[in-house]
């Protein structure tokens, strides 16, 4: 089961507390990166094929392709924080941020002991950007970004040291074609893109970028281009009078259909009903 995701802010950056059921439930999957970590109580956390027996300041990393559900003990009910947010706010400050989550499940570990020198260094962080949302002071965005940054920084530096030289050469060649896509996205999503034409002017194959960008950041080059263009619809939408269709086809979409069906999806909304939200005519 695949998960919808929507941000209660203006940065896709979410922190909530979860106690799981006490009854296993269908694993699901996300676009979206988390991270997870036991504030109390004891249960079983299940990634795929593997389980890990839940503890106190137990911290779990989880990717947007792995079916992942937690379970609650009956007698002792854990409670979760997880920090969720979208792999795109990583791509567009240091792509190499990417790398702890482009993990193949058969042989990754999920599960960061509580009580480890990891954990002590990470949970400070979690609970930081929790608090930023929650209190929302003024330069709460900034707060929480670069809370994140830092927390997805040491877990590169701790997972970068458990790679072979062989998957560590393979990953970082995939983070920096997936840089460099994204940087020509980023530049001409207004216009009409083909991944075809994109990968020949970065000299690789079309399959090749295609695979990488999507293991390195869990989008397929046609819903990142959306992404970036529905971002830039909302930016219109809340700060300009514009008519709808206007910002439609100014952001690249070639028709209102597709304009309304991927603004849904992403934001899970209307365009009008955004607008609205905004305190804005729509």
């Amino acid at each position: 089961m695949k998960l919808h995701i929507t941000y209660d802010h203006p940065i896709p950056i979410n922190a909530f507390e979860w106690t799981p059921s006490t009854d296993r439930q269908s694993p699901h999957i996300h676009s979206s990166l988390e991270i997870g970590l036991c504030l109390s109580g004891r249960g079983c956390f299940y990634f795929g094929s593997k389980s890990y027996t839940v503890c106190p300041g137990d911290i779990f990393i989880v990717n947007n392709e792995e079916g992942h559900i937690a379970q609650s003990d009956p007698d002792d009910p854990s409670r979760y924080l997880f920090i969720n947010f979208d792999p795109a706010l990583l791509l567009a400050e240091e792509p190499g941020l990417l790398l702890p989550f482009s993990y193949r499940s058969s042989h990754f570990r999920n599960h960061i002991a509580g009580g480890s020198p990891l954990a002590k260094e990470l949970t400070p962080w979690m609970l930081a950007i929790a608090q930023e949302l929650r209190d929302k002071s003024p330069g709460y965005l900034a707060m929480a970004k670069s809370a994140l940054i830092q927390l997805c920084g040491r877990l590169l530096r701790h997972y970068n040291e458990m790679l072979s030289n062989d998957e560590r050469k393979t990953m970082v060649q995939a983070v920096r074609q997936t840089q460099s896509l994204a940087a020509l996205v980023e530049r001409r999503f207004r216009e009409p893109l083909s991944l075809a034409v994109l990968a020949d002017e970065l000299g690789v194959s079309a399959s090749r970028i295609s695979r990488a960008f999507l293991e390195t950041t869990g989008y397929r080059f046609s819903d990142y281009v959306s992404l970036l263009r529905i971002q830039a619809a909302k930016r219109e939408l809340a700060g300009t009078d514009k008519a709808i269709a206007d910002i439609a086809f100014e952001c690249g979409f070639q028709s209102l259909p597709t304009f309304y069906r991927a603004f849904k999806d992403i934001a899970g909304i209307s365009p009008i009903v955004y607008r609205q939200s905004m305190g804005l005519a729509p």
